[in-house]
């Protein structure tokens, strides 16, 4: 056993001369020794867990993150200043968790402390339930739009620009463009650029609506190692509006004749400088359960954010006065965010300037995405969302499992433990408040189905987790395609077109 854990110890101290040297070493020595590394770190860790698994079983996920770490060193695929930077961090990161993992199983192994082990983790399981529970409900409590302010009078109302990039779109975009020429704003002008689309139906949508005003703009292709094409395409949008007020709008969104004057009338009001809106789902779209979007929505209502001044904010309707968005650097200054709403939001918090609201009947905001447009926004956005750190991705999917998969499991296995009822009772509440917050989130956003679809959190929790790692997996070693092109060059700044390595 002990030669084991010294084997362990210097696979580790090999690998941390591998990661903090990864710019001293030649190209090929470093492929040479990842390799030599990475298969003497699993034939130990296999080695470990036959030995005794219950210390060395619970290290098995974060040894599979520190092997992801060396396949960064043996791709060298990103450039040496950020691997420089991101290799060493993550097995600083990783090798101190697996460090408190393995003294804790021991010392509650070795020294009896199972249950009292258990019952703490069960409490802190509860606790976690507990908070998620309540920083959802007052998420949702306060972005409800229950005031009803004064309505402006046609002279009051600001101008505003509706802004729509869209590239390769057909049936969606035209069902956009009908409901925004709908609208019963006075001062309303509508601009959509065609972001370099490759069919011809794109462009031939837009001109069809040139007789109900819609402005058509020709894109141009933007530079990959500075822009995101979608900010490119915003900045370009925003240059060409002539609005006090600037709409951003995704192809998915459809609106109601009295939204835009609504919205409008509620940012006035509130005197803010930017809104985002949590769409509801569409109501001509199939009841169903969106299992993507779902956990989309999920995390951005149940995280205790205003803690951090991270609000919540999402991409398919926002709104921000054109002054403020001048005033905040424009879209140059967050030209390789993923998520360029995010920062923006981040930088209206701090004056008071931004407000989240999810939409109603009343408000009337839907978005109709599908299911493949899901999944390609879910695998965008995930991997930079945890800042594109690989430590993260690996806490955020032990987080998930201990505290979202932990009490369903330990039920399962119930019988195994003693003080069995007491175990199932409190295993019984955090899953019923789990799946509360998960109801409250998705049934009211109309993402499921209310008379089933909250009990698919579990499901939801695997594929956001699947979703996550695939993210991650992607950005790091593959591409990531969005809409025809490499999200993975501008946000993870590789080259456009990497040679490959001998």
């Amino acid at each position: 056993m002990y030669w084991l854990v010294s084997l362990l110890v210097l696979c580790t101290v090999l690998e941390g001369l591998l990661c903090f040297g990864v710019a001293t070493f030649s190209q090929k020595f470093q492929k040479q020794i990842s390799v030599f590394v990475a298969a003497a770190l699993a034939f130990v860790t296999v080695a470990l867990v036959v030995r005794a698994w219950e210390v060395w079983l619970w290290t098995v996920p974060i040894i599979i993150y520190r092997l992801i770490n060396l396949l960064r060193v043996y791709e060298r695929r990103l450039p040496v200043s950020q691997l420089r930077t991101v290799v060493p961090r993550a097995f600083s990161w990783l090798v101190s968790a697996q460090i408190l993992i393995v003294l804790l199983a021991w010392y509650v192994t070795y020294f009896g402390h199972v249950l009292t082990f258990f019952d703490c983790l069960v409490v802190a399981q509860l606790l976690i339930a507990i908070i998620l529970l309540r920083a959802s409900t007052h998420t949702w409590r306060h972005a409800a739009v229950l005031d009803k302010p004064e309505p402006l009078t046609d002279k009051e109302l600001p101008a505003l620009s509706v802004l729509i990039p869209a590239r390769n779109e057909t049936d969606a975009l035209e069902k956009c463009l009908q409901s925004m020429i709908a609208s019963d704003y006075p001062k309303l002008e509508i601009v959509v650029l065609d972001d370099c689309s490759i069919n011809r139906r794109t462009p031939e949508i837009i001109r069809s609506f040139a007789h109900d005003g819609v402005r058509f703009i020709q894109g141009q292709v933007p530079d990959e190692t500075r822009w995101m094409a979608k900010n490119f395409a915003y900045e370009q949008l925003a240059k060409e509006a002539s609005g006090d007020l600037l709409l951003f709008c995704g192809v998915d969104a459809r609106v109601e004749p009295h939204t835009i004057r609504e919205l409008v009338v509620l940012l006035e009001a509130r005197k803010k400088d930017m809104l985002s809106v949590m769409p509801l789902r569409a109501a001509d779209k199939d009841q169903g359960n969106s299992l993507l979007q779902a956990m989309r929505y999920y995390w951005e209502i149940c995280l205790p954010r205003r803690f951090f001044k991270r609000p919540p904010v999402l991409s398919t309707c926002w709104l921000i006065k054109r002054k403020s968005l001048e005033q905040m650097g424009g879209f140059e200054s967050i030209s390789r965010s993923v998520n360029p709403e995010a920062p923006l939001a981040r930088k209206a918090v701090v004056t008071d300037g931004y407000s989240f609201i999810r939409s109603d009947a009343n408000l009337g905001i839907y978005s109709d995405k599908p299911t493949d447009a899901q999944y390609e926004t879910s695998i965008r956005v995930r991997y930079p969302q945890l800042h594109r750190r690989l430590e993260l991705i690996a806490f955020a999917t032990l987080f998930e499992l201990v505290f979202f998969l932990g009490p369903i499991i330990g039920l399962l296995f119930v019988a195994n433990l003693a003080h069995a009822m007491a175990y199932v009772a409190l295993w019984s509440v955090t899953l019923f408040l789990l799946l509360t917050t998960y109801g409250l989130v998705v049934v009211g956003a109309r993402l499921t189905d209310p008379w089933y679809g909250w009990i698919l959190m579990p499901v939801a929790v695997v594929v956001d987790l699947a979703v996550l790692n695939v993210s991650l997996w992607k950005y790091e070693f593959s591409s990531v395609e969005w809409k025809g092109r490499n999200v993975c060059i501008p946000v993870m700044q590789v080259e456009p077109h990497l040679p490959k390595i001998d």
